[in-house]
């Protein structure tokens, strides 16, 4: 089987974490666990004043976003190999465009919380999966967190884990391979195609893990 796609995940796989989670939530105030979802519960003109507190945020992030170590070797080789390339972000359109002027980066799939429902759920996974017109199980999705590895496993994409996060042990049981640095990601590609990494299947919400009810709370 051939790797035909690979799908990124932005702030600490593409980027080096940069994101203060815990000054956004002090920021916002009154919210616990994962930004977004916690958003969801505010009054209308509180969940306004906390979009605009994230974006701030956001941005600044994408101004000074710096890449991960091997990601533009990485991206130039798997571009080599006639691979497509992909990010979905929990982040606004705005801060993928800002991170790729920055650092001349193109996709050919780009899918933000401004397209539909986020990650953990398959959906980002499953739309450029769409866009690229490929099947899931033609693509890795590479990222640093667990909602990354749970959106790729419900949609039936490989669930690759960066660990660029101290937490990363904690949810490594959703990943179907463990890199530590993005020029590892080659060694996974071989794997794949030539059969030595079990087949991927798609898995519901309650297979995939409890760990969103576990979640640490990181990421937006």
């Amino acid at each position: 089987m051939k790797v035909a796609g690979v799908i990124f995940d932005l702030d600490g796989t593409i980027t080096q974490p940069c994101l203060d989670f815990d000054q956004i939530r002090a920021d916002i105030g009154a919210i616990q666990g994962p930004i977004l979802e916690a958003m969801e519960t505010l009054a209308a003109p509180q969940r306004r004043r906390a979009e605009e507190i994230l974006q701030r945020h956001e941005l600044w992030a994408a101004e000074n976003s710096q890449l991960n170590p091997g990601a533009g070797e990485t991206f130039a080789r798997l571009r080599g190999e006639a691979r497509f390339l992909a990010v979905i972000t929990r982040n606004r359109r705005d801060s993928v465009e800002r991170v790729c002027r920055r650092h001349e980066l193109s996709f050919d799939a780009v899918v933000t919380r401004e397209d539909g429902p986020v990650k953990p759920d398959p959906f980002p996974v499953l739309e450029a999966c769409r866009r690229l017109k490929l099947a899931p199980g033609e693509c890795l999705v590479v990222g640093d967190y667990l909602f990354d590895l749970l959106s790729a496993r419900r949609a039936g994409a490989w669930a690759v884990l960066l660990t660029s996060q101290p937490s990363w042990q904690q949810y490594r049981q959703e990943a179907h391979c463990v890199i530590e640095r993005l020029a590892d990601l080659h060694q996974v590609i071989a794997g794949v195609e030539s059969g030595q990494v079990a087949p991927v299947r798609a898995v519901g919400g309650d297979e995939a893990g409890e760990s969103f009810a576990e979640a640490d709370g990181q990421g937006a």
